[in-house]
């Protein structure tokens, strides 16, 4: 009898614990959903917990968000339209965001891709908004610092991280695959052949086998590539001789320039070509079979074949003394220069905004577009140039530097390139030479992008 009380005794105590334990889980369950109807989610606003709040938006107010509203503007949607699909529903709200960072951004001209972050108090009022038109370009509107609670729009700082980094190449085929090759996007390769423009035409100048180094400053941003900045040395090796060019501003002058390693300018007085890319379809000659008129007669110039609307430029700084309809030329182009030069360009599709007779231009200056106006088979440039009334072949002509460092900047120059040339010269080194952070509200000089 003592033994069955015992176990009733033992069951009824081990079903009381079991009971209690299960009211604690139900009463857990119940605090846990409550505090999570508390709060506002969906696909465009994410619940922040205090301690993540920096970490996600880069706030470092007092106040913290409870909510962060966050969208990417879609094609042919507005700055207001993209609040609204993304739940930002207040009138005032939205008012108070648009108006704000209208004084740094101009929201007409909005594209796709460009996000933004509405950061939301507990009451669903407004604490911060940034508005993200690129990496670089981060707008930010929040209180200021005076403590009136009036808010501030302006441009903020970005954290970038630039890496110098060495990069080197053979040719097989032409310069573009073997930059492609190495993984490097076209705006590195027009800058680097951009360099060499008066020395070297990687058009017609390459040969398999040719070797090319440049030292470029990379820039990344929460680790992730966002653009290449200055080029700051570079070589180019062929068969007979290696071309060089270092990055050198004299101290006191708001820009600098590419030498060579004696301090002679890279630049020339006038460029290779009048355009980045071509082929060539004919050359310079006495003598030619013309491919409409089918009779032989002189090509005082060279035909670069390129597509429909490839950019011309001015190979020289001179002044438009022609600019309309010549004939079998088409529309062209004909620039007078210092020193008894002309240069023509023949066939184009359109002229550049400005070109008119009399104007100044500048060397690299746009001056109109490929085309196949005139006398022509296809599109393509005609480009000539006379030297004192007689035509000349391009390709055969050799100018002189635009300038040269002299006296004491000479030997500032020749002391700062001798580090650049030994990393040039450096086959075994580490990819990257130099890592450093840097804030900027713009972008690096030099920027390419």
């Amino acid at each position: 009898m003592n033994n069955s009380l015992l176990r009733i005794f033992v069951l009824f105590f081990v079903l009381l614990c079991v009971l209690s334990f299960y009211f604690w889980i139900d009463d857990y369950r119940f605090r846990l959903i409550s505090r999570a109807e508390n709060t506002f989610t969906s696909k465009q606003a994410d619940p922040v917990e205090n301690k993540d709040t920096e970490a996600a938006t880069g706030y470092t107010a007092k106040i913290e968000p409870a909510v962060i509203v966050k969208g990417t503007i879609r094609s042919g949607e507005t700055f207001s339209h993209a609040l609204e699909r993304n739940k930002l529903v207040d009138s005032a709200l939205e008012s108070q965001v648009i108006k704000g960072l209208s004084t740094v951004v101009d929201f007409r001209k909005c594209r796709p891709g460009d996000s933004f972050r509405v950061c939301l108090d507990d009451r669903g009022e407004l604490i911060r908004c940034t508005y993200e038109k690129g990496p670089l370009e981060i707008f930010t509107l929040e209180p200021g610092e005076d403590g009136t609670g009036e808010f501030h729009a302006f441009r903020a700082t970005v954290l970038l991280e630039c890496r110098l980094t060495k990069l080197s190449g053979k040719i097989e085929s032409s310069l573009f695959s073997a930059f492609t090759r190495i993984g490097v996007g076209s705006r590195l390769i027009m800058a680097f052949a951009d360099i060499f423009a008066s020395r070297l035409d990687f058009n017609t100048e390459t040969m398999p086998g040719d070797q090319f180094d440049v030292i470029v400053e990379e820039y990344f941003k929460d680790g992730r590539f966002v653009g290449y900045g200055r080029i700051v040395a570079a070589r180019y090796k062929n068969h007979y001789r290696a071309f060089d060019a270092y990055y050198y501003k004299p101290e006191g002058q708001a820009n600098g320039k590419y030498y060579d390693s004696a301090g002679r300018e890279i630049g020339a007085s006038f460029l290779r070509s009048p355009l980045p890319v071509y082929r060539v379809s004919s050359r310079f000659s006495k003598r030619r079979l013309h491919p409409i008129l089918k009779v032989y007669r002189p090509h005082y110039g060279v035909d670069l074949a390129a597509p429909v609307g490839t950019r011309v430029m001015a190979t020289a700084d001179g002044r438009v003394s022609f600019v309309g309809w010549q004939r079998g030329f088409g529309r062209i182009v004909v620039l007078k220069h210092p020193g008894g030069y002309k240069t023509y360009y023949g066939h184009l599709s359109r002229f550049a905004k400005g070109i008119k007779k009399g104007v100044r231009v500048e060397q690299k200056q746009i001056i109109g577009y490929v085309g196949s106006s005139g006398l022509s088979t296809g599109p393509h440039l005609d480009y000539r140039i006379k030297e004192n009334g007689v035509f000349k072949n391009p390709f055969n002509m050799k100018f002189k530097p635009k300038s040269r460092l002299s006296g004491r900047v000479l030997d500032d120059y020749i002391e700062k390139q001798s580090g650049w040339k030994q990393l040039l010269n450096n086959d075994s080194g580490p990819k990257t030479l130099l890592i450093e952070t840097r804030k900027i509200r713009k972008r690096p000089d030099g920027w390419l992008g």
